[in-house]
């Protein structure tokens, strides 16, 4: 559903949505209801990430906790929450992901992209931009998606002119009634689409 780094544990008990922030203390309560107090800031190894606000569990408490091994393997040090300055931003995104608004928006993104730009740098050639500036490759870039659609456009007229024909020599053979023509062509009550064609 999301890309997001982690993806196998955002549905997990113990991932860091889970955990409550105590503002008044400055710490986090875990599920298990043991404190993770703040222990400072942490700069961040990818450039532009900025720096991050660590809390952590003290190693004895995670230990003995039930959950150890699930919340955290880590034998040395207690469980940890990296809090960056959009985490709540981040979880706002992480709960409206969940609603069905947001997965019908997505699934619009499943659409492999790939193929398009393969046919453009194979089958049309457009394997470089030949003008300079920003409008000009602009303005060369909508021509080639122009001739791309007018393509596309092209396979879905022919397909329904392949249809249309059919239905024609349907008729002109006299191999069909009435009610079978108009659903096929898609004009008998409770169908959705309608082809027109002349004689």
């Amino acid at each position: 559903m999301m890309t997001e780094r982690y993806q196998s544990e955002l549905q997990g008990p113990y991932f860091k949505d889970n955990f409550i922030f105590d503002s008044e203390t400055d710490s986090y309560i875990c599920p298990q209801g043991q404190r993770l107090p703040f222990r400072g800031l942490r700069r961040s190894k990818l450039p532009g990430s900025g720096s991050f606000r660590l809390y952590r569990a003290s190693r004895t408490a995670c230990r003995s906790c039930p959950a150890f091994g699930i919340c955290t393997k880590d034998k040395h040090t207690g469980r940890a929450l990296w809090i960056s300055s959009s985490e709540e931003l981040l979880h706002q995104h992480r709960q409206w992901m969940n609603t069905d608004a947001a997965r019908t928006l997505y699934a619009r993104r499943k659409e492999m992209s790939e193929p398009t730009f393969g046919i453009l740098k194979d089958q049309m050639l457009a394997r470089r931009f030949l003008l300079r500036s920003l409008a000009n490759v602009r303005a060369e870039f909508n021509l080639l998606a122009t001739a791309f659609n007018l393509r596309t456009l092209w396979r879905v007229w022919a397909k329904s002119l392949r249809q249309i024909n059919k239905v024609k020599t349907i008729i002109d053979d006299g191999l069909a009634t009435t009610i079978q023509i108009h659903r096929f062509s898609g004009t008998y009550p409770g169908t959705t689409s309608v082809l027109s064609f002349a004689y």
